[in-house]
């Protein structure tokens, strides 16, 4: 029974290791020429612009900070690991935005999120650890649409590591 707990725990880790690392783009010159678009005039690939009403400022927080903001309940905590990772365990209180679909979401939520800025309320977003750019990801596209966010770079692998309580 220990041992397949522990295999599943391997596999969660490896996933988020994976699901968070960078993705690698290959440059056109990298390309060999039988895989170029023969056309003179290539159309670039454009992601969708973040909506920039304003830039809201992005800092990072301690775990001593993040403690204190999650116990208190006086905070807006996103987990900006993928949904999966989210369900295998996160920090209470926390609600999954994952770097994915963060645009959409974070869209939809803006009312709600001037609300908690309005009543001083922190807007924190962590992803799995100091080498997860997730969290960094999700904090630039809150800041997009101008309202504040801090960053638990420390992530659910420091929480963990310092065993506080995890839902």
């Amino acid at each position: 029974m220990i041992g397949a707990r522990l295999i599943i725990a391997l596999l969660a880790m490896a996933l988020a290791h994976t699901a968070c690392a960078p993705k690698l783009q290959s440059r056109i010159d990298d390309q060999p020429a039988h895989l170029l678009n023969q056309s003179t005039n290539p159309e670039p690939k454009t992601k969708k612009p973040v909506r920039m009403n304003g830039r809201g400022d992005v800092s990072s927080i301690s775990l001593e900070e993040m403690f204190a903001h999650q116990g208190s309940g006086n905070a807006l905590i996103f987990d900006a690991r993928p949904a999966y990772l989210f369900h295998l365990g996160h920090i209470p209180g926390a609600e999954s935005l994952p770097k994915s679909d963060c645009e959409n979401s974070i869209a939809k939520m803006d009312e709600r999120l001037k609300s908690a800025v309005a009543t001083g309320k922190p807007i924190i977003v962590y992803c799995s650890g100091l080498l997860c750019p997730d969290a960094r990801t999700v904090a630039m596209h809150i800041s997009g649409y101008g309202h504040p966010a801090k960053i638990f770079s420390g992530g659910y692998d420091a929480w963990k590591k310092a065993g506080l309580p995890t839902d």
